[in-house]
């Protein structure tokens, strides 16, 4: 059922995704959890409160809020927490595994896939051999840039020489694959050429190392634009990438630091410096996607940008996407060039040391946070403090309960000088803080056996043996139907895998809640009880397809296969009756 929901994205993949996915690591990424029992507790990311509610069940790969009812698998809370739609979500729990999400559902595009990563490397190694042995006006150029071979060839660097065919040649049986891939381009009068005509050409690899798209570096002063990048397609999304990543992780899994800079030049000419802990955004903003990333493999970034006010701006925006991350550990800096410089310049008027000093001088970012914040604003009135708190009040109210955003709190009291418990109160909305009242769940034996079996799959293999599902009707149990058909073609299936089967259903609202829903059931009387509301349905419809049958054999009679079945289910009737005695 949701596989409408994932779009092309193969189900069994996010069965497999949300198996391998350790739900109580993910959210304790986010949020600081606390083990009680058999479960882990915080205070709700998702509504204010001081006492917590937010449960989360390893076994079930399951939370739930006893405040405010939000519930669901590791899906879910990445697309509530991190405000992605299902196909992103999909997306970040990959790339914390390391996996990469196969965009269609039909196997022989997902192998089309596995080819593509294959040409994009062929298409490199055409470009590396262009730049050694026909790319003399390239080498030229690198070598006044002050860099070696040896980094070109660590950033597997190539040139695009001139001509408009060159790619389309070299690789005569592959045109259709080089159009989607964007590396040929097809002209409104259905012309085929090269993207890429005298380039330096930079790779793009995913985090798995594979080439999934280009940059470009024009070496004519005329030709526009200056740098040119691979456009979107199935293998590559600009805004889900991080040009250097791999080369980092390759050198080192989890540095001390990164540092984000905002063009590919900048992290090369920082590696040939001996800089190698750089990556760089490809042409679009900080997003919450490449720190969740980041975070996965260090506790603290440099965001490193132009001192005009595009740089700044930039900066809020990498900030913007951080602050749900710093409670988690991570911490963040940011160094503000000087106007006349770019990373690639300053590293080379100023060598290594002169760039590893100005790294000790990142602005820590709540310092950054604040004095972006209470720019223009007289702090020395009453006014001028309300002004700063009100500004500051949506941030730290989209922020978990924490120690980062204590001490943001507590910078903000310095500056206002009020104190701090007082701002806190200030800050939480105590109409926030009381969450939605959920809708009661009717209690019903149909809903009680869906309830049970959500929350305890395993029951299914000792409960078959006693009942028949035959005998449910089909539409009044239609979703208790769906879930043993689930069990029984996944008997491992555990909560968070039987529910994300209903995502594109208009039950899923209903199967979450009773996913969470309190049965009053007794742990150790589950199975009996699961087996006793089966066998009452059954028992249930067995009396209305007698009653419709008697009816029938009235008014039309029965045919003889109709006949033999109210036999059946007589005899059925009878036994039971006996057992019952």
């Amino acid at each position: 059922m949701s596989s409408n929901m994932s779009g092309l994205i193969p189900q069994p993949f996010i069965d497999d995704l949300l198996n391998r996915t350790d739900l109580v690591e993910l959210i304790d990424g986010y949020v600081p959890l606390k083990k009680r029992g058999n479960s882990h507790i915080a205070c709700c990311p998702f509504h204010n409160e001081k006492t917590p509610s937010f449960n989360v069940v390893a076994k079930k790969q399951f939370y739930h809020c006893f405040g405010c009812g939000a519930s669901g698998n590791a899906i879910s809370f990445v697309m509530n927490y991190l405000n992605q739609g299902f196909t992103d979500a999909v997306e970040t729990l990959a790339t914390r595994l390391g996996l990469s999400v196969p965009r269609d559902g039909t196997g022989e595009k997902h192998k089309s896939s596995l080819n593509l990563y294959n040409l994009m490397s062929e298409v490199s190694q055409y470009y590396q051999k262009k730049l050694k042995y026909n790319g003399q006006v390239a080498i030229d150029y690198l070598r006044n840039r002050g860099l070696s071979g040896e980094i070109a060839k660590r950033y597997h660097l190539g040139y695009a020489p001139e001509g408009w065919h060159n790619l389309e040649k070299a690789f005569p049986n592959n045109q259709r694959e080089l159009l989607s891939t964007g590396m040929l381009i097809k002209s409104d009068e259905g012309k085929i050429y090269d993207r890429y005509r005298n380039r330096i050409m930079f790779p793009i690899h995913d985090r798995n190392g594979r080439v999934i798209g280009f940059g470009g570096r024009v070496l004519d002063k005329d030709q526009k634009p200056k740098y040119l990048n691979s456009p979107e397609t199935v293998l590559f999304q600009k805004s889900r990438e991080l040009y250097g990543l791999h080369q980092v992780l390759s050198q080192q899994k989890n540095p001390d630091s990164i540092i984000v800079v905002e063009g590919y030049m900048d992290v090369i000419a920082l590696a040939q410096h001996g800089i190698f802990n750089v990556v760089a955004t490809l042409g679009t903003a900080t997003s919450t996607f490449h720190i969740q990333l980041l975070a996965k493999h260090t506790k603290h970034l440099i965001f490193c940008f132009d001192g005009d006010s595009a740089g700044k701006q930039a900066a809020w925006r990498a900030l913007e996407s951080s602050l749900p991350h710093l409670n988690a550990g991570l911490d963040a800096g940011f160094i503000f060039l000087p106007n006349e410089h770019d990373p690639d310049s300053l590293v080379r008027n100023e060598g290594k040391n002169g760039f590893l000093e100005l790294l000790q001088q990142a602005t820590p970012l709540h310092r950054f946070f604040f004095d972006t914040l209470s720019k223009d604003i007289n702090l020395s009135n009453p006014a001028g403090k309300t002004q700063l708190i009100n500004a500051v009040k949506p941030y730290l109210q989209k922020m978990v309960e924490g120690s980062y955003k204590q001490l943001l709190i507590d910078d903000l009291s310095r500056l206002t000088h009020i104190e701090s418990h007082r701002l806190t109160n200030l800050i939480i909305d105590k109409s926030e803080s009381k969450p939605e009242v959920q809708a009661a769940i009717s209690r019903s034996p149909l809903r009680i056996a869906i309830a049970i079996l959500l929350q305890n799959p395993e029951i299914y293999s000792i409960a078959i043996q006693h009942i028949n599902p035959a005998l449910l009707h089909e539409q009044e149990h239609h979703i208790l139907l769906k879930l043993l058909q689930q069990l029984k073609d996944k008997p491992n299936a555990n909560t968070a895998t039987l529910i994300e089967f209903w995502r594109n259903s208009s039950y899923f609202e209903l199967i979450v809640k009773l996913a969470a829903w309190d049965h009053q059931v007794p742990e150790q009387e589950l199975t009996k009880e699961f087996i006793d509301v089966l066998l009452f349905l059954q028992k249930q419809n067995r009396e209305i397809l007698i009653q419709q049958y008697i009816e029938k054999s009235r008014k039309t009679g029965l045919t003889e296969a109709e006949r033999l079945s109210l036999q059946n289910l007589l005899k059925e009737r009878h036994g039971q009756a006996e057992i019952e005695k």
